[in-house]
C-alpha cells in the first residue's frame, strides 16, 4: 500500500511541476498534451521534456502499481499484468503513433 501512496504523490508531484513549472515556458501551450509527450521524444534531455516523458511512464505504470498493492498475494496478479498490458499498449499507440 506504502508503494501505491509514494507511486501516486510523485505522479502528483511531476504533474503540478510540469503544469504550473514548465509549461509556461513552453512556446507551444496551444498545443495537445499527446502532441508535446510526441515532441518530447525527440529531445528528451531537456528538463520540461525530461519531466513530461517520467510523469507519462508513471501514468503507464499506475495500473500495475496499483493492481499489485491489491492483489499481489493471489492469483489475480495475473489479470493485473494482462490489463497492464493492454491499457500501456494502447496509450503508448495513441499517444505516439495517432492511430
Amino acid at each position: 500500500m506504502w508503494l501505491l501512496i509514494v507511486h501516486s504523490f510523485i505522479l502528483f508531484l511531476l504533474v503540478l511541476v510540469y503544469a504550473f513549472r514548465f509549461r509556461k515556458l513552453e512556446a507551444h501551450l496551444e498545443k495537445n498534451i499527446l502532441v508535446q509527450i510526441q515532441e518530447a521524444t525527440k529531445d528528451w534531455k531537456s528538463t520540461p521534456n525530461l519531466v513530461l516523458l517520467a510523469s507519462f511512464v508513471l501514468f503507464l505504470l499506475f495500473p500495475l502499481t496499483l493492481g499489485f498493492s491489491f492483489f499481489l498475494r493471489t492469483d489475480a496478479n495475473v489479470l493485473v499484468v494482462i490489463v497492464w498490458i493492454i491499457w500501456a499498449y494502447n496509450w503508448s499507440k495513441y499517444s505516439f503513433f495517432r492511430e
